[in-house]
């Protein structure tokens, strides 16, 4: 084999690779964006709705103890009530972003193999593949 047919192999791999990882890549960012679409999406039907009915309890809860000495203890209680939620929620939603699933994982671990790999390569070591995430695991899983 000559120079010439090495490099065009290797060239011919290296774009395979390249494409390989772009459809991969292009692959995860359309999943992503259908999920957080949808989670956006029932998120707002969730705060809509969620406001429609604060709003009507708080009416009810006022109405109810309008003509008492009480109401402006209903009305500050209920205040108080929401506020205590909001924070509630605010922490967990802080938790669940901070603990969130990474965005394009599988991209990023190809293009650590492959980054693994070509560092292999340059310090003249075999081409042994790195060893497998999932090597530990039963066949059929």
């Amino acid at each position: 084999m000559s120079i010439k047919q090495t490099l065009a192999n290797a060239a011919s791999d290296l774009v395979s690779m390249v494409r390989t990882r772009i459809a991969l890549f292009s692959v995860e960012f359309s999943i992503e964006t259908s999920r957080l679409f949808g989670l956006l999406a029932l998120g707002c039907a969730a705060v809509v709705f969620s406001l429609l009915a604060a709003l009507v309890f708080s009416m009810f809860v006022i109405t109810f103890f309008w003509d008492t000495p009480h109401r402006m203890l209903a009305i500050g209680l209920l205040g108080v009530a929401y506020a205590l939620a909001a924070s509630i929620l605010l922490v967990i939603l802080c938790r669940r972003l901070k603990n969130g699933a990474v965005p394009f994982q599988a991209t990023l671990q190809e293009l650590e193999r492959d980054a693994h790999m070509f560092a292999r390569i340059r310090h003249g070591v075999s081409e042994a593949p790195p060893p497998d995430e999932y090597s530990d695991r039963k066949e059929g899983w």
